[in-house]
């Protein structure tokens, strides 16, 4: 089958209202005064951007992914044009036809969510004209649920849960001084009491910390279960990273790989052999394509490897479910309910910290679903 269309259109689904970035959460942008109180404040384009392809018998395949109007624009201009006329026979291909024409400005960042947002759309294509559920294109299940650890701002709302793990945000990074290291010491230990003795905890430092602040924060958390400390510097500075591993006790790990962007950049971080747990997301990282070639490098540099954000995301569940072996996922708490939850399919059942594997559809949700409740008319020419 032939693509005849791809289209692209950025929806305003309240991103930006969640608490996580209504509340402080260091960053990058942490040293900035203005900028320091709210990720809202300074967050690229958070609208979601929905991927509809359509294929010459009719069909159609949806995608998700972030970046808003600049991939949007990305999509629409670029690679919708390119892909017209394809046959999805080969979605490897594709995607590498996709990420290379972008590679002369830029194979990174939004360009990579805009592949992705493409990739996962074709693959939904293929799994509807198949008739099939994604996980069993993908070589089926070997699971029916997966383990959960959760990303909280409220680690006492799961106390002595069945989960894998407790993650916090961390609030603040070296601008704030010894006030603001005593403050995430101290919001670890609120974790580590909520979790309770035989669970771990983990921090993400969103790249706002130096190495030596983290070895600083390591060394003040000694006494606590403290699995891992994720991106707490860019992962380009792999001699930064050296400086932590080498200085931080070897039982805590290094989670990198959120802002890896494709195969290439995974690739330049496990070459380093800093990595404990890779972290890439799907709907960043290229897609389900590029994501299949990273699971495949992580294997053999035996690290394991956490999909970002797995639980709003029924493509990376489906991932871990057929391509992973004891695989660990990650829910991002937005409180009870959150429209991000259910953007592109059902939010997962949980059963004693497991997460159910969808494998009674695609994954997503009919087009309705999404267009009703987010932009009626985002498809149709109008105001979305």
């Amino acid at each position: 089958m032939r693509i005849t269309s791809i289209t692209a259109r950025a929806v305003d689904c309240g991103f930006n209202s969640q608490k996580l970035q209504t509340s402080r959460v260091a960053s990058p942008m942490s040293r900035f005064p203005r900028f320091a109180e709210q990720r809202a404040s300074w967050m690229w384009p958070t609208k979601k951007v929905f991927v509809r392809v359509t294929g010459e018998d009719g069909s159609t395949g949806w995608g998700c992914t972030n970046g808003g109007e600049i991939v949007e624009m990305i999509i629409n201009s670029h690679l919708a044009r390119l892909a017209k006329g394809e046959s999805v026979d080969d979605l490897p291909s594709l995607n590498e036809m996709m990420a290379a024409s972008l590679l002369p400005n830029d194979r990174s960042g939004f360009a990579m969510m805009a592949v992705a947002g493409a990739d996962i759309a074709l693959w939904d294509l293929t799994a509807r004209a198949r008739n099939k559920p994604l996980v069993d294109l993908l070589g089926g299940a070997g699971v029916d649920s997966l383990p959960v650890y959760m990303t909280t701002p409220r680690p006492e709302a799961f106390v002595a849960g069945p989960w894998r793990g407790l993650k916090a945000a961390a609030p603040y990074g070296p601008e704030s001084g010894e006030e603001g290291l005593k403050e995430n010491v101290a919001l670890m230990r609120r974790f580590a009491k909520a979790a309770g003795p035989d669970v771990p905890i983990m921090i993400d430092a969103f790249l706002a910390w130096d190495a030596d602040y983290t070895l600083r924060f390591a060394e003040a958390c000694a006494d606590m279960p403290l699995a891992w400390i994720e991106d707490p510097i860019p992962p380009q500075d792999i001699e930064g990273l050296e400086k932590i591993r080498q200085g931080m006790d070897p039982e805590i790990e290094l989670a990198l790989g959120n802002f890896a962007f494709s195969y290439a950049d995974c690739k330049d971080l496990l070459r380093s052999g800093l990595v404990g747990y890779l972290q890439p997301d799907v709907a960043w990282a290229g897609g389900i394509s590029e994501t299949l070639r990273i699971l495949d490098l992580a294997k053999a540099a035996e690290v394991p490897v956490i999909l970002h954000n797995t639980c709003e995301q029924p493509w990376a569940l489906a991932l871990a479910a057929s391509r992973q072996t004891d695989a660990l996922v990650e829910c991002v708490d937005r409180g009870e309910t959150s429209p991000l939850y259910t953007l592109m399919g059902a939010r997962p059942g949980f059963t004693e910290g497991h997460a159910a594997v969808p494998s009674d559809s695609t994954g997503n949700q009919p087009p309705e679903y999404v267009l009703e409740r987010f932009a009626a008319d985002a498809f149709n020419n109008r105001k979305g």
